[in-house]
């Protein structure tokens, strides 16, 4: 059967087994049922809240240490984009892919910083905003040192030669040019080939100017809206839900924060805008959590007070409308609970400039098989069922009883007298008490004279006759004498 992730995220460990099973990744003709396919791989747009919770726990990451981790990394995203004047929508696909690479791989063998440039460096491909690797960790180097600006194609300066005395006359960053085309890949795998970014700030544009019309007062609005949206994606918001969800989110959300034409946003009517009240309430309270836990990683210089209390209203708001926190959250996790793994080492860890020991381990290629990736989900269904023909298995199972006759021995008992009795059991003692004991011994006769006898005695024939001349050096003289004359003493 071919392998599909249009449904899951990753592959199982049944996924892995099947193709080991099965043929080898390579297409060879081994194993039962002809070559395997591989494994098929298919983007993933969306990601509701109980599957990232679910990769969340298998890579056994705190939420605390990953909250910090992912907020860091995407300021440092913003930070970059700054400072290279890169467009909106390299920030908006450096966050996407930095989420979801750290979805897929253990932090413990990376550092955030590490994954957060090269995010950057991908999104810079994707988006034809190009930039050498080297220019984006010269831009991380100038931000932390800026006493020490220098530019991408700089040899070691004398500063590194006299703190280092192992630099050779090598590029500055050709370290860190390495680390960030290794982990390249990574990304690029993560993203299963598929960079289609969304971009909420053109509908946010167009929802502000249908609304307010094009006046300084929307102009205003819409510069509040627009730092909404870049802490947006500081959370995981833009992974869960539509573009058009995302950009109402915002609007409304702004309104509430600026009190700017709150009224009117809060009459509109979501389903115009090709969204749900449902899913515009799940972003409004995951910025709003954003906001009351880490109001100094935001944009917005607003008292976090102010953001408690609209917290509050919008829950006392889908409380009345019975709307759940989470939308397409799965029930079974949701009663059994999540696990709490337990994170020791920390993955908070800045990377230096010069780049560092970010390397993922991967696994055999022929434990894993090949792996394809197709970007239309109908065509790997259309794919999986012509694989499925020639090598599924059917069987067709029903019951027969049939008489097994025994064969009977010679020396046998006949089967008709039925089985062989056992013997009679012992019969109880009753009350004759434990059995007696052997009578005792008769004492010996007299210590005399061996004689001949038939008497239990040792003495001249008589039967326990006594002796009254006997005494021990009579018995000793008595062994002497036998031995040729002379006495003991």
């Amino acid at each position: 059967m071919a392998l599909t992730d249009s449904q899951m995220e990753d592959v199982s460990d049944a996924d892995v087994a099947f193709t080991s099973a099965s043929g080898s990744g390579s297409g060879s003709g081994s194993g039962y049922g002809g070559p395997s396919i591989g494994v098929i791989k298919s983007g993933c747009p969306y990601l509701p809240e109980s599957t990232i919770r679910r990769k969340l726990a298998k890579l056994e990451i705190d939420l605390s240490r990953d909250e910090a981790a992912r907020l860091q990394g995407v300021q440092l995203i913003d930070d970059i984009r700054n400072f290279l004047q890169l467009p909106i929508i390299t920030y908006i696909a450096a966050c996407s892919y930095y989420h979801r690479f750290r979805l897929e791989f253990d932090p413990k063998e990376y550092q955030w910083a590490d994954a957060a440039l090269t995010c950057l460096f991908v999104a810079c491909k994707s988006e034809d905003t190009l930039k050498k690797s080297r220019e984006i960790l010269c831009a991380n180097h100038n931000i932390k040192n800026p006493d020490r600006i220098t530019t991408p194609d700089d040899k070691v300066s004398r500063y590194y030669l006299c703190c280092h005395h192992d630099f050779n006359t090598s590029q500055l960053f050709d370290q860190g040019s390495k680390m960030l085309i290794g982990l390249e890949r990574q990304v690029i795998e993560t993203l299963r080939f598929d960079f289609q970014v969304r971009n909420p700030f053109k509908i946010l544009a167009k929802i502000v100017k249908a609304v307010l019309g094009s006046d300084q007062g929307a102009t205003n609005f819409f510069v509040e809206a627009f730092k909404v949206g870049i802490d947006m994606y500081k959370t995981f918001a833009p992974l869960k839900h539509t573009t058009f969800t995302c950009a109402f989110a915002v609007a409304r959300l702004t309104a509430l924060i600026t009190g700017l034409s709150e009224d009117i946003f809060s009459k509109l009517d979501p389903t115009k805008y090709h969204t749900y009240e449902e899913w515009v309430a799940e972003v409004m309270l995951d910025v709003l959590d954003l906001y009351t836990d880490h109001s100094r990683s935001t944009l917005l210089e607003i008292n976090p007070q102010s953001f408690i209390d609209i917290k509050i209203k919008v829950n006392q708001q889908i409380e009345a409308a019975h709307i759940p926190r989470y939308q397409n959250f799965c029930s079974e996790c949701e009663r059994e609970g999540f696990p709490s793994p337990s994170f020791a080492e920390s993955a908070t860890s800045p990377a230096s400039p010069t780049g560092t020991n970010s390397t993922i381990k991967r696994g055999s290629k022929g434990h894993e098989g090949t792996f394809r990736f197709l970007f239309e989900a109908a065509e790997v269904r259309r794919e999986r069922e012509a694989y499925e023909a020639y090598t599924k298995d059917e069987w067709d199972e029903w019951e027969e009883e049939v008489e097994e006759p025994i064969p009977e021995r010679e020396n046998r008992r006949r089967t008709d007298l039925g089985p062989e009795p056992r013997a009679p059991p012992r019969e109880p003692r009753g009350d004759l008490g434990p059995e007696p004991r052997a009578p005792p011994r008769e004492p010996r006769g007299s210590r005399g004279h061996r004689g001949h006898g038939r008497g239990r005695g040792r003495g001249h024939g008589g039967r326990g006759g006594h002796d009254s001349t006997w005494n021990p050096r009579n018995r000793h003289d008595h062994r002497g004498r036998g031995r040729g004359g002379g006495g003991f003493y």
